[in-house]
């Protein structure tokens, strides 16, 4: 008997190749469907963590048992909002209560950039003047010897050390007027460090120091009423070991003031 189409269908499409047709097609379109669904939640998650600011976490006080000690400050000269630098030690782990004095007037929370039990950097805030840097620690003070000097390259004194030879370097003056005496700091690293005084200039006193970051000359002078707008002050002769850096200065006027200075950074420091 002739086979007719619909008995041929009838064999082709036995229930077992039906569901294995089945099976395949599901399998097909679930598993690409599935990746996907998991891979929108996935950038959900994500995306919904990357909202939430996570929290800082201050500890609880615990101030350092030696009292703060204020060591260097770094630049010794600034603009408003410029970033300055303390050094020393015993500040703490973190802020907490302790307060941050720049240029005599009280640095904001906002200002703080880094603090750390021996480095602060804080930005000179818009109130700050030329005068005195210092900080309280649960309630002890350390100050710095210097002043932070205010400065408008327009207006202000410039400072440098010149490099003549890999033992010898000079300290210059430039644009200043009358000025009667200074003051300047020098870092060093190796010994012999000699101070000669030039014309017009004598040297008062030279004083050596140390700090955490290593020794330190301390060398005033004064200048006679003619000094030039532009000046070499003295010379300075070392072994030629390290570099030698312009840690403070400070130039005062016939009044007693101080001149506002700066020094371009390439200035600050003499390789041998």
């Amino acid at each position: 008997m002739t086979e007719n189409i619909y008995d041929r269908i009838n064999r082709t499409l036995s229930w077992k190749r039906v569901l294995t047709f089945n099976l395949g097609l599901f399998l097909i379109l679930i598993i690409p469907l599935s990746v996907r669904l998991a891979q929108e939640d996935t950038e959900n998650r994500s995306g919904a963590a990357g909202e939430i600011d996570v929290p800082v976490v201050t500890p609880p006080p615990s101030y350092p048992v030696e009292a703060p000690r204020l060591d260097r400050v770094s630049m010794f000269f600034g603009k408003k909002g410029d970033t300055i630098v303390l050094i020393g030690n015993n500040f703490g782990d973190y802020q907490w209560g302790s307060s941050v004095y720049v240029g005599n007037s009280l640095a904001p929370s906002d200002a703080i950039v880094r603090w750390s039990n021996s480095i602060i950097e804080v930005k000179i805030p818009e109130t700050a003047r030329s005068g005195k840097v210092w900080l309280s620690v649960n309630g002890r003070d350390a100050s710095w010897d210097g002043n932070l000097l205010l400065y408008d390259e327009t207006f202000s004194t410039k400072v440098g050390l010149n490099r003549i030879s890999a033992t010898e370097a000079q300290f210059v003056v430039n644009g200043a007027t009358k000025y009667t005496n200074g003051l300047v700091e020098l870092g060093y690293v190796s010994e012999p460090l000699s101070i000669t005084a030039l014309e017009n200039v004598a040297i008062e006193s030279q004083t050596p120091g140390a700090d955490a970051l290593g020794k330190k000359m301390q060398v005033r002078f004064s200048v006679g009423s003619n000094s030039p707008t532009q000046q070499t002050i003295f010379n300075i002769n070392h072994p030629g070991i390290g570099a030698i850096d312009l840690v403070r200065v400070e130039l005062y006027g016939e009044s007693g003031n101080i001149l506002p200075l700066f020094a371009d950074p390439l200035a600050m420091k003499v390789l041998p």
